[in-house]
């Protein structure tokens, strides 16, 4: 009996990485280590750096501005902003806007002139800040007074027309619109609206 519980343990031999396994996995893990390091430090110096911050301002302050009617490509998609209006609610379907607020309706265009299909989406491709640079929340009642919401698919090569709703103050008479056409993108450009 003692000769057969020694056969079984003589029978199994860990296994180990071989000689040159062990070697490479000693070399690579630090070198993993220290290059990752070595990236997180390159990527805050430079962004410490004057040069590197004075670019980035320089492309924030270069953005393009337009106008209502007027037309501006972005990537494939075309955009034009064909109206701005304020609406009260009708009381009945649509709840008035809060005290000293009125809807602003922006009617405007997309045409896609890529060949692939677009999803656009209101509350992620657009943003409106008023003239202090306040963002403007668009508001679910805002969002059951436009008549066509510009929400949906464009088909390549197809256009669609339709409304941006944003519960805003009556006071403020100018504001920007920023249209982001793809959040994971730079691109975007900014349009003037004025009540």
């Amino acid at each position: 009996m003692l000769e057969i519980a020694a056969t079984r343990k003589a029978g199994r031999h860990r296994q180990y990485c071989s000689h040159i396994q062990y070697c490479l996995l000693v070399l690579i893990v630090p070198m993993v280590f220290f290059l990752l390091g070595a990236g997180a430090l390159t990527t805050q110096a430079h962004t410490n750096s004057a040069q590197f911050q004075m670019l980035q301002t320089s492309t924030i302050t270069q953005q393009e501005m337009f106008v209502l009617g007027e037309t501006f490509k972005i990537g494939d998609l075309q955009y034009r902003i064909n109206s701005v209006r304020t609406l009260e609610g009708d009381g009945e379907v649509i709840k008035p806007p809060s005290n000293g607020k009125t809807f602003l309706i922006v009617d405007l265009t997309i045409e896609n002139l890529g060949n692939a299909d677009v999803e656009v989406r209101s509350n992620i491709g657009f943003k409106l800040k008023d003239q202090d640079g306040q963002r403007q929340d668009a508001s679910t009642r805002a969002h059951l007074a436009v008549k066509d919401a510009i929400d949906g698919t464009i088909k390549a090569g197809g256009r669609k027309t339709g409304e941006l709703g944003y519960e805003v103050s009556k006071e403020t008479g100018v504001f920007m619109l920023t249209i982001i056409p793809d959040p994971l993108s730079s691109k975007a450009k900014i349009a003037t609206v004025k009540i």
